[in-house]
């Protein structure tokens, strides 16, 4: 953790800071995780660097923890311009722009430095451009970290093992269908309410990033942690297109350079936290932990694939899937 301060602060220092080069003006940035976690330390870099970067000039203030009101209501601030920028889960955006819903789906990513490759790529930038026509700007991708399995009884290790299983899903068509390509019934329950239903069998299992399963517990009422990294959990940051459009070159290359430093450090830091979580778990619990093997890896991903034809519903979403997946076989 030190190193990697160390790192970003060094990488700070070293933007040259002349006011007179910057308008006078304001930044706000809202984002949904509480004070200290990996998505507010990337927004804190952020404005470190481009307050440093500007001189002072340009003020940048952070809004976490869904102070700027919902999730959508901070998207919908964003795409009409009373609100500059905001990280907000790509499940949060798809409504606005659907294009993005190709990030989410099942089994498509083999591991985080892949999905990275892809998606700060070209072909990433051709599925970000399709905010555009919907007034957002997608300045990148940050981590929200993989999603894992967890079960009470039985430990998941093919898709047949889903057979009959309850298992708690986000209200989300996708991953309604996600759980029954692979023979689970989803029960759709709001996440304040997960734990006790859990803990009272109304489901079977669910599915979460390590932290969400620390945080909340979950371990506590589960048997079997399997590390799948089935699904990964993007945010993406926006702003308002016509906003960053207007910014002047000199501005807009700071903005452009900090979101992409704040981004690379943000990853950095979910990657270390993820990995104290998995400790906390199991030095806090007797839950099994195991992982995928390659051939259930295969399984999973094979029968996923009608899931991916399914929700890529448009030529263009047809198109760009089959450029993630050119992508990632390339080497």
């Amino acid at each position: 953790m030190k190193k990697l301060a160390a790192l970003f602060f060094l990488t700070a220092l070293a933007v040259p800071a002349f006011a007179a080069d910057f308008p006078t003006s304001t930044i706000r940035f809202s984002h949904n995780q509480p004070v200290g976690s990996p998505e507010d330390m990337g927004a804190q870099k952020f404005k470190e660097l481009v307050e440093k970067g500007s001189g002072g000039a340009i003020t940048v203030e952070i809004f976490p923890h869904g102070q700027m009101g919902s999730m959508r209501e901070q998207t919908e601030m964003v795409q009409m311009g009373t609100l500059e920028m905001s990280l907000q889960p790509s499940a949060v955006l798809t409504p606005f722009v659907e294009e993005l819903k190709l990030i989410d789906f099942p089994f498509l990513w083999p591991s985080n430095e892949a999905l990275y490759r892809v998606m700060d790529g070209p072909v990433g930038q051709e599925l970000f451009d399709c905010a555009l026509d919907k007034g957002f700007h997608v300045a990148g991708l940050w981590s929200g970290g993989f999603k894992q399995f967890t079960t009470k009884k039985v430990k998941i290790e093919h898709p047949s093992d889903f057979k009959g299983l309850k298992m708690r899903v986000m209200p989300s068509p996708l991953l309604i269908a996600q759980y029954k390509s692979w023979g689970a019934n989803p029960v759709p329950i709001e996440y304040a309410e997960l734990y006790n239903a859990l803990q009272q069998d109304i489901v079977d299992g669910e599915e979460n990033p390590i932290q969400s399963i620390a945080l909340n517990k979950f371990y506590e009422v589960q048997g079997h942690l399997i590390l799948s990294n089935h699904g990964f959990f993007p945010y993406i940051l926006v702003t308002n297109r016509a906003w960053f459009d207007g910014l002047d070159d000199t501005t807009r290359k700071l903005v452009v350079d900090a979101e992409r430093q704040a981004r690379d450090y943000e990853r950095a830091l979910q990657k270390e936290t993820e990995n104290g979580y998995l400790d906390m778990i199991r030095q806090k619990s007797n839950i099994e932990i195991s992982s995928l093997s390659e051939e259930g890896r295969k399984e999973f991903a094979e029968a996923s694939r009608a899931v991916h034809s399914e929700f890529a519903s448009t030529p263009k979403q047809k198109e760009l899937l089959e450029k993630i997946y050119a992508a990632l076989e390339e080497k």
